[in-house]
């Protein structure tokens, strides 16, 4: 491939390289150097001779003539839209896939199969309101209804892989069967006791060793499933595995892992960890990408969680910050060129516990004398944030 500028470098004086990439060797020297991402131009790949072995064991070289330019797709080259605009379409999108969701817990109890082209037309909608304005979409994923969790957990993952690979510049069509089998990844849940499914408090070691069985049953239903893509029956069968192998159900290790299930590993439990239930609270955005770092490699590709993290922020939209200035605020929009500084709605003081006239303030700007404390939780402030959401954000 033609390096055309490194992407993102770690832990090394900043490198200035382009040219073409030609044997593994200079990728791993880029490696030794903390590179993680390149950007590269397909236009100019060269023809490259791969080494296939026949029936008989011999080898041959055979021409793999490279790709053509990319070109921008309608998504990528249609019009963005901002914050305000999208809010209402991503509003509406996301009680949608609710709803699906809901439906197709209801046919598989009747016996019923699943149409995957619903879940396909759903997640067209998500990745469509992605490519347009991602931060609406990831501010209603984070505005959650504790009662809710089976139901907003599936469409929180399906709208956090679209983003994340949208980030990777991977293929449409790719994003597409991601975003289909995050929605469909934890279908077999529906097959789980109700009295495991929603018990309130900590699981014994025999009602783990049931709940840990919903992907098999995931695994199973998608595999009975007309139309179901290879793609989105692996993200929905692996989303347990762990790089060390400690995972389930089939305790995977390293390289046995794909890309995509690397990948959903990651975004599940970023939501898991993030999420509000009944019987517990959920941890803020930080302290969730803090323990993805921690179990980095052990469980995820740290890479990958990097990468991640440069996709959502350090504080994704929805999530409620302290400011040094005691205010508290709820981040509006990620800043790709400075995870830490978000566009935030000021709206509540936080040592004199009084709300405030909701004030948006850019962390960007050169004017700007606050600066993000840290993440904390609304419960602590007593504060309703959906209500809040639906009363000064919806309305803008």
């Amino acid at each position: 491939m033609f390096i055309v500028k490194i992407a993102q470098q770690q832990n090394a004086a900043a490198l200035q390289v382009q040219g073409q990439v030609k044997d593994s060797a200079q990728i791993d020297l880029l490696k030794r150097k903390g590179v993680t991402a390149v950007v590269i131009d397909p236009a100019k790949q060269q023809v490259v001779a791969l080494d296939i072995a026949d029936s008989n064991g011999f080898t041959h070289a055979s021409a793999v003539p490279a790709p053509p330019a990319v070109t921008l797709s309608a998504r990528q080259s249609g019009k963005k839209t901002s914050m305000t605009q999208e809010l209402a379409k991503a509003e509406k999108l996301y009680a949608e896939a609710k709803n699906l969701q809901k439906r197709a817990f209801r046919d598989i109890s009747n016996g019923k199969t699943i149409d995957v082209a619903d879940f396909r037309n759903c997640a067209d909608g998500i990745i469509d309101s992605v490519f347009r304005n991602q931060d609406a979409l990831l501010c209603m994923s984070r505005i959650r209804d504790k009662d809710a969790y089976l139901l907003e957990h599936s469409v929180n993952v399906s709208i956090l892989m679209s983003i994340f690979a949208k980030f990777l510049n991977m293929e449409e069509s790719v994003i597409e069967q991601l975003a289909t089998g995050a929605l469909l990844h934890d279908i077999g849940k529906i097959q789980v006791p109700d009295a495991v499914l929603n018990k309130p408090g900590r699981l014994t070691e025999d009602e783990f060793v049931q709940m840990r069985k919903h992907v098999e049953y995931s695994r199973d239903i998608l595999q009975q499933t007309e139309g179901i893509s290879d793609i989105s029956l692996d993200v929905a069968a692996n989303h347990h595995e762990r790089l060390d192998g400690k995972g389930y159900p089939a305790g995977l290790t390293g390289e046995q892992i794909s890309l995509y299930s690397r990948m959903i590993a990651i975004v599940d439990s970023y939501d898991a960890i993030t999420a509000q239930r009944v019987y517990k609270s959920g941890q803020t955005s930080v302290k969730a990408l803090k323990i993805l770092l921690a179990d980095s490699p052990h469980h995820f590709d740290p890479v990958l969680v990097k990468q991640f993290i440069s996709a959502i922020g350090m504080y994704p939209p929805g999530t409620l910050v302290k400011l040094d200035s005691e205010k508290l605020a709820l981040v509006l929009e990620h800043n790709p060129a400075s995870l830490t500084c978000p566009i935030v709605k000021v709206f509540y003081h936080g040592s004199k516990r009084h709300y405030l006239t909701p004030v948006t303030l850019d962390l960007t700007n050169a004017r700007c004398n606050d600066a993000i404390n840290t993440a904390v939780d609304a419960l602590e402030y007593k504060i309703d944030l959906k209500k809040f959401f639906n009363q000064f954000i919806m309305k803008v």
